[in-house]
């Protein structure tokens, strides 16, 4: 268990790592499972360092207070060496090579940035409804085989995965007449926040705002029942960025996922 300290430390972070670990430690995190969270370091410098696994691979998420403790990367090395690889999530890229220096035998694969926005209920922007027939709906088990088709159109691994982002998460469908055309979903929801993700719009509907009335919808409805909506975008991808924006989310924080392996 982690200390009371350590939990109010995550509280006061909106990084993609920092809500990742509340999020499977309140139990509403369904994109993987919390394997072990170590606390290392104190005060200003303290971090938490949790290693999660899921179908896609191990995850080890690094959420520091300020400062990162130089144990932080003595904690992801060593959770690498478990593993053989392992996506390293941190807001502090000095901690990833800070590992593969003092691992022994890790060396980094890749790494994409990503960032992490938010918006309260006093920023937030309701988008226009620029296709007015379009329905936004919650959608049930009665819309699984409609959100894996749709899915299917982005990739098959999403798809494999609409099971879990309708009955596990908090997905919603948006519809043309009785084609479903567009999804978002959240990843984690607790009583303060809800991360948002998941955006996908068929493509033969794409151009026509139906990507910012579906994040409104959602983000309107999380903050109806928590008090921020966050999401994460990839660093370069413009378009994410630019839709977050209009409708008031701001950047919290720069976090970068990076594939660490270990050559033993």
């Amino acid at each position: 268990m982690l200390s009371e300290d350590a939990v109010r430390a995550l509280e006061g972070l909106r990084s993609m790592p920092a809500l990742f670990i509340l999020g499977a430690l309140e139990g509403t995190l369904w994109l993987s499972e919390l394997a072990e969270a170590r606390e290392v370091g104190r005060g200003s410098d303290l971090a938490v360092v949790a290693l999660m696994r899921s179908d896609e691979g191990s995850f080890v998420d690094v959420a520091c207070a300020a400062g990162c403790p130089r144990e932080a990367a003595d904690a992801v090395a060593s959770y690498v060496a478990q593993e053989g690889e392992a996506f390293v999530v941190s807001s502090r890229p000095e901690v990833v090579d800070e590992a593969v220096r003092r691992g022994g035998g890790l060396y980094l694969a890749s790494q994409t940035a990503f960032l992490t926005m938010a918006v309260d209920r006093q920023g937030f922007v309701e988008g226009p409804r620029r296709f007015p027939e379009l329905t936004v709906t919650l959608l049930d088990e009665h819309d699984l085989e409609a959100a894996e088709g749709l899915l299917r159109e982005w990739d098959e691994s999403r798809a494999r995965r609409a099971r879990d982002l309708v009955m596990r998460g908090n997905a919603f469908g948006a519809w043309a007449c009785d084609r479903l055309v567009g999804i978002i979903g959240t990843y984690a929801t607790t009583t303060r926040w809800w991360y948002l993700g998941s955006l996908f719009v068929h493509p033969e509907y794409r151009g026509r705002g139906i990507g910012t009335q579906l994040t409104s919808e959602a983000t309107k409805e999380a903050l109806e029942r928590a008090g921020e909506a966050v999401a994460t975008v990839e660093l370069d991808n413009v378009t994410s960025r630019g839709l977050l924006a209009r409708l008031g989310y701001r950047a919290t924080s720069v976090d970068v996922v990076a594939l660490v392996q270990s050559r033993a």
